[in-house]
């Protein structure tokens, strides 16, 4: 029997509070994007309205396997839609290197504003990706919310960075052998991306993925190929 979808107003509250718990959690980025959500009613009302719209969507959907798939779609654009001042924020490229970043991704922008809108987005964009999350992976409990979409973000950071340092300068061999790894990047992030969205048929990459990935005494975690890439607030 299909059940049906979940109601705009419970993802509404579910939304809401997990941006509470968030603000009262141990995981500092998180805290970072709802003290920003909540700090003034400014910023509240722009997300609360921007969220409504995705909710409403996926309350839409009259079935629960309908509104799972949408909510993986939103997810997934919501992921998207952060990753430049993610890399902005993460990155150490400062100066014209970050200028040009900019230009490419919002050209008919001055840089000084281009950076403020993306903040501002990138905090909306933060905070209904880790509500879309908690509604995935806690309210619908779909197991492809954790480690795969998890994994899937991961890649999609990689690509992003190696994609932007290819702008920079595209003469530079650092870029030239930047570049090589976005054909592979990019099939691996449609290799999740597919096992995301029909978990069942992806079944075995996906045990695949988890057996190459297994910590043995014969392994350890590699340096990152991109040596100024860090991990900060």
């Amino acid at each position: 029997m299909l059940r049906h979808a979940i109601s705009h107003a419970r993802l509404m509250r579910e939304s809401t509070d997990r941006i509470h718990a968030a603000l009262q959690g141990s995981d500092t980025n998180e805290q970072l994007v709802a003290r920003r959500i909540l700090e003034s009613p400014t910023h509240w009302s722009a997300w609360e309205n921007e969220h409504s719209v995705l909710m409403r969507q996926l309350a839409n959907c009259g079935v629960r396997t309908a509104q799972v798939a949408a909510l993986k779609h939103t997810t997934f654009r919501l992921l998207h839609g952060k990753a430049l001042f993610h890399y902005l924020r993460q990155s150490e490229v400062r100066g014209v290197g970050r200028a040009q970043v900019m230009a490419h991704f919002r050209p008919g922008r001055s840089y000084e504003t281009a950076v403020v809108a993306e903040h501002n987005l990138y905090v909306r964009k933060a905070c209904s990706y880790l509500c879309a999350s908690h509604v995935g992976s806690d309210v619908v409990a779909d197991p492809a919310f954790l480690d795969p979409m998890q994994r899937y973000e991961e890649l999609y950071a990689e690509y992003f960075d190696v994609y932007c340092s290819s702008l920079m300068d595209a003469a530079d061999s650092h870029a030239v052998a930047q570049q090589a790894l976005l054909p592979l990047l990019k099939k691996q992030l449609n290799e999740y991306r597919w096992a995301i969205l029909d978990p069942r048929r992806a079944q075995p990459f996906l045990q695949r993925e988890v057996d190459l990935r297994r910590a043995t005494g014969d392994t350890e975690r590699m340096r990152s190929l991109d040596p100024r890439r860090k991990s900060r607030l």
